[in-house]
């Protein structure tokens, strides 16, 4: 019997450590979730605004929309009139994107 107890908590704690290493192992966003809302960039020297749905960026400032797609995990593929660009997406933290095309490189902040 007292072998029986002492299996019964060693599956207890076995269970609470990997409840514990699951919490915390809590993932990051994936990129396609964090791309999603608004972002601000200075183009060519005027501030716009982008706002990132799941399938299109609107230019808020123009009230234009272009569908965009992932390509893979880090590049996007955006379709403005007819004209195709792949961008590679990169994040520091939630509040910077940094989105790469033809080796030039923009920052974006998150805004409300």
């Amino acid at each position: 019997m007292r072998v029986h107890k002492r299996a019964q908590r060693l599956t207890a704690y076995a269970a609470i450590c990997l409840m514990a290493v699951a919490c915390a192992s809590n993932r990051t966003p994936s990129k396609q979730v964090l791309i999603q809302g608004a972002w601000q960039a200075e183009f060519e020297g005027q501030a716009i605004t982008l706002e990132y749905s799941v399938e299109e960026v609107t230019v808020r400032e123009f009230g234009i929309s272009f569908p965009y797609e992932w390509v893979d995990d880090d590049h996007i593929r955006l379709n403005a009139m007819g004209q195709e660009v792949v961008s590679h997406v990169e994040f520091e933290g939630t509040d910077i994107m940094r989105q790469t095309t033809e080796g030039d490189t923009q920052a974006m902040r998150r805004v409300p």
